[in-house]
């Protein structure tokens, strides 16, 4: 988020322990929060399938518009030790009178959308390698710092949570990471730090419709 320290200081703001997120009783759909540190993630299961959704730094939140679906079953948990900026969405809030944050509030909801889409898209790649390594390239260009040797993301996601977001179980991830660093496309010098090597995966062209 653009000048997003400047956002967070005009906000209250709580902190949030690693482990199961537990929603305030005292929620409403007019009370949202921006991700100002740390990570979460949004599981949301139905029966034979399960999404899961990476949240950090400059993600928008609106956990009581987020309701499940009467056949699903949804949980949030935090990741690395976070930190929420609380908004508030009432119509006579001081927080709309904000031009900088309601700004905010429009851009971090359509880029979450995108983020999400382009990971419902990474879902129908074939092969475990080639969906493993399109996600680390999607968190490289929210959170990847370009260095010579390639582009540096440091994300404390577990492997279990990989698995989750790639449709796959740890162990195959565990070892699609290895095959990845054998192919040269990626270095791992340690746990939750990642370097990518090479091109990302190549642009292809828009379906025509039939």
């Amino acid at each position: 988020m653009s000048n997003q320290n400047g956002i967070a200081a005009q906000l209250p703001t709580i902190d949030l322990e690693p482990g199961p997120w537990r929603l305030p009783a005292h929620g409403s759909d007019e009370l949202g929060y921006f991700v100002v540190a740390g990570m979460l993630l949004r599981r949301v299961t139905v029966e034979g399938g399960r999404s899961v959704e990476l949240l950090a730094v400059g993600d928008l939140l609106l956990p009581w518009r987020e309701e499940r679906a009467s056949f699903s079953q949804s949980e949030w948990q935090v990741i690395d030790h976070a930190r929420l900026a609380a908004l508030d969405l009432r119509a006579e809030s001081p927080h709309l009178q904000s031009p900088a944050i309601v700004a905010a509030i429009a851009a971090r909801s359509i880029d979450r959308a995108r983020a999400f889409a382009l990971q419902s898209a990474i879902m129908s790649i074939v092969g475990i390698e080639e969906r493993l390594r399109a996600l680390l390239w999607a968190f490289a260009e929210r959170w990847g710092r370009v260095l010579p040797e390639g582009v540096e993301i440091e994300v404390n996601v577990p492997q279990a949570v990989l698995a989750e977001m790639v449709g796959a179980r740890r162990p195959t991830v565990s070892l699609a990471l290895g095959s990845l660093c054998e192919r040269g496309l990626l270095v791992a010098p340690e746990p939750g730090r990642w370097i990518l090597q090479g091109e990302p995966p190549a642009v292809v062209a828009a379906a025509q419709p039939a």
